[in-house]
């Protein structure tokens, strides 16, 4: 059921024989050394994701800076079972550059709207996301950039558990300040990194807790990651981002790439935490 949701979400997006659809399938694996996100080591819960994604666009036949597309995600969890889950999302973005040539500045505007289905239902919800950017390439070898972003969660199941606290701790907002960079070596290879400021909502799932129960407000149970887990939101977090990784090209239309990532995030009242995400993936354009 979850899959063909997928599916038909994603058919949503009419299509046109005349367009020039540009598709990309992605395969890879992701390593999360906190998935629960939890401030105390017993309740910290490292668990590794294999992800398969595909998606497409295309530029408006009447107005080429306009793009829109479609795409689908299956993520399997090997231990937090409940968490995998299949999405779908379509998005629309705005392209241009302020002059010709490679070393033009160029600005691009997007955002996106979806819907994630896990095996879990209260991490079943819907997904907005809108982001702004703008860059340049110094030379042929060095390109910068940088933006803002903004996303929302909504947890499509109210699911409380405590008199007096809503039950969608994983309906989550947030902003975001970016900052992103990659350098060519050669014609085979480039040098990755970012770094970013998130401040918002966060999910943090923990055991019974009365320090991170008295912070929140929003609480219902994550079975995903057990029957004794409890999920809180937490508002007012500051979540710092350093990534960094690197891209081999193989071929015309393949890509290898692996990323490190550290995230801090300050919730307040001793509610720290601290993820480390591991990825390598592997990109395909027909």
């Amino acid at each position: 059921m979850v899959r063909l949701r997928v599916a038909l979400f994603a058919a949503a997006l009419p299509l046109s024989v005349q367009a020039q659809w540009s598709p990309q399938l992605e395969g890879g694996v992701v390593h999360d050394s906190n998935f629960s996100r939890a401030q105390h080591a017993e309740d910290r819960i490292a668990d590794t994701a294999v992800m398969l994604g595909a998606a497409t666009e295309r530029a408006l036949p009447t107005a080429a800076d306009l793009i829109v597309g479609a795409a689908a995600r299956l993520a399997r969890y090997v231990h937090s079972d409940g968490a995998s889950y299949a999405a779908a999302d379509l998005t629309g973005a705005w392209r241009g550059k302020l002059g010709l040539g490679l070393t033009a500045p160029w600005y691009a505007v997007r955002g996106s709207a979806g819907v994630e289905n896990a095996r879990e239902e209260v991490r079943d919800a819907l997904r907005y996301a809108f982001s702004a950017a703008a860059g340049r390439r110094s030379d042929p070898r060095l390109e910068g950039s940088a933006g803002f972003a903004y996303d929302r969660r909504v947890q499509r199941a109210d699911l409380p558990m405590v008199p007096g606290f809503g039950g969608k701790p994983f309906s989550l907002q947030g902003r975001t300040l970016f900052a992103r960079a990659s350098y060519a070596i050669g014609d085979d290879v480039a040098l990755l990194g970012s770094a970013s400021v998130r401040k918002g909502d966060v999910e943090s799932s923990t055991r019974r807790n009365f320090t991170i129960f008295s912070a929140s407000n929003a609480i219902s149970t994550d079975p995903a990651l057990g029957p004794d887990f409890i999920a809180y939101r937490l508002s007012g977090a500051r979540s710092a981002t350093l990534s960094a990784g690197v891209s081999w090209q193989l071929g015309r239309h393949a890509a290898l790439e692996a990323t490190a990532a550290r995230a801090d995030t300050a919730a307040g009242e001793g509610l720290d935490y601290v993820n480390r995400i591991y990825a390598v993936t592997l990109v395909y354009r027909p």
